[in-house]
């Protein structure tokens, strides 16, 4: 009897002991796909919010460069145009409308971009009173600004511009599109201009307006900005 017991004991303890290296053996196959299955979602939703994050982050970065961009461009023409003048036969401000680039291949005009060009105070130096400046799309995609500050520019024609003591400067990059309009007297707005004693506009007209399509250098991001720029 007493024999009999202690098999059944020792039976008992090793049913336990089966038992505990059978719950201690590992996860069963259920277990192992639903822990994959709960991974490789943790992993997708990670990627994506990686993802969004860095895409804001690469627009705001290429928003920001735009802004800036445009910004100097603007500063640099707003003070020119700002300090439009006429010469003594109220002559030099000149608009071109959607140009032929054929027709200014001199320059490299980008084909139906604006052209203006205006005699400006800007430069306030004792020699140097004035200057006679275009501002231009080249075909590339680059705003440039030709300047010329002889003391001859008072009386200078513009189809005589530009000349050998032009200066080119960039001014932008990854411009797009470049428009000018003018505002008459009356508040109306006009897509060109020729100031002059034998053309309609004898004055100049009370603002310019810009308008500007720029890209940033890795064409993430492209805006249009918009400047109205008063004349005294």
């Amino acid at each position: 009897m007493y024999q009999l017991q202690t098999n059944n004991n020792k039976s008992q303890i090793s049913n336990r002991k089966l038992s505990i290296l059978h719950i201690d053996s590992g996860f069963t196959l259920v277990e192992l796909i639903v822990a994959v299955a709960l991974a490789s979602i943790l992993i997708l939703i990670t990627s994506m919010i990686f993802k969004q994050a860095s895409n804001a982050f690469s627009q705001s970065d290429a928003r920001g460069e735009v802004y800036q961009n445009v910004r100097a461009a603007f500063d640099i023409i707003k003070g020119d145009i700002s300090g439009a003048t006429l010469n003594t036969r109220y002559e030099l401000f000149k608009a071109f409308n959607d140009v032929s680039a054929s027709s200014y291949s001199t320059i490299g005009a980008k084909e139906g971009s604006d052209i203006i060009t205006l005699l400006s105070s800007t430069p306030n130096l004792e020699d140097k009173p004035v200057a006679l400046i275009t501002y231009y799309l080249k075909t590339d995609n680059i705003l440039y600004k030709l300047e010329n500050t002889g003391t001859n520019t008072l009386n200078s024609a513009i189809s005589s511009f530009p000349n050998a003591g032009t200066t080119y400067n960039e001014l932008g990059l990854n411009v797009k599109t470049l428009q000018f309009r003018y505002q008459d007297s009356d508040g109306t707005w006009e897509d060109i201009w020729e100031s002059g004693t034998n053309t309609a506009y004898q004055y100049l007209p009370k603002a310019v307006e810009v308008k500007m399509t720029v890209s940033d250098t890795r064409n993430r991001y492209t805006g249009t900005s918009t400047n109205i720029i008063s004349i005294p």
